[in-house]
């Protein structure tokens, strides 16, 4: 079992406060002198001022914590507000088709929102989230996303992930820290890094050193996947998660190395 507070998350809250005041400062002058929608959209801001102002009041006295249950059958987790509980879920392993972890921001590395999203064989979605009072932070969504991961809940490529990860008892405390394994046809890469330039840096050095392999598959900001025209049963699989990056180049001919930001001499060698 793990059990975390949520942040009250007053500087988001004060960072919405005052871009709603602005916001209704400008309309406000619209409001006064043609009215119709400068109206609406006036008392809409005074409105979102008063629920942020709201929010912050009611956080101050209510503690908000979530205790998240895991074992070989079952995924469950009990919401409490002042240790009454207010909500509660519970889902078998069986049920579960697939499961995604996104971490929101508002503006560059400004947290917003964290979601868990358990999407069930009949398609029914089933969210952990810290919703619109609370925050779990990123380090406690960092923490979540790696404690689902050693149960071998997430996506496909992030579980495999930490199973080498368990397997070779690598120290995820230590910075730029780099492994390499080999099982059967598949190669693996795993970067333990919190640079997020570390995914770009490793992306375009699978551009470069794989020029014949430029089907893209999926191309997001922590995933990216490529397939070569001609050899249809091989691809270079890059993903970033809560523990590092990790790379799997299945059934490809030619293994280059891969380096990270330090070993390149950081932003001198490759243009940041």
């Amino acid at each position: 079992m793990q059990k975390y507070i949520l942040d009250k998350g007053f500087s988001y809250k004060l960072f919405m406060l005052l871009a709603f005041g602005i916001f209704a400062l400008v309309m406000y002058q619209g409001h006064i002198k043609n009215g119709a929608i400068y109206s609406i959209l006036f008392f809409g801001a005074l409105a979102l001022c008063a629920f942020q102002i709201a929010s912050a009041i009611y956080v101050t006295f209510v503690k908000r914590s979530v205790e998240l249950h895991i074992d070989e059958k079952n995924i469950s987790w009990e919401i409490f507000d002042n240790k009454k509980l207010i909500s509660k879920k519970d889902i078998t392993r069986e049920q579960i088709k697939e499961v995604k972890t996104e971490i929101n921001y508002l503006t560059g590395n400004f947290y917003s929102s964290f979601a868990v999203t358990f999407i069930l064989n009949n398609d029914e979605e089933i969210v952990l989230t810290d919703g619109i009072f609370y925050d779990f932070g990123l380090k406690k969504a960092e923490d979540l996303c790696r404690f689902l991961l050693d149960n071998e809940i997430g996506h496909e490529q992030d579980v495999k992930f930490a199973k080498i990860v368990k397997e070779k008892n690598v120290d995820t405390t230590k910075e730029n820290f780099k492994f390499t394994k080999k099982d059967g046809k598949s190669y693996y890469y795993g970067f333990i890094s919190k640079n997020k330039k570390e995914f770009l840096s490793l992306r375009l050095q699978i551009e470069a050193r794989y020029t014949d392999y430029k089907k893209i598959i999926k191309n997001a900001n922590n995933e990216y996947l490529v397939e070569n025209h001609d050899k249809k049963d091989s691809f270079i699989y890059l993903r970033s998660n809560a523990i590092g990056l990790f790379i799997e180049l299945y059934n490809v001919p030619k293994i280059e190395e891969f380096k990270t930001l330090k070993e390149m001499g950081h932003r001198k060698k490759i243009g940041f």
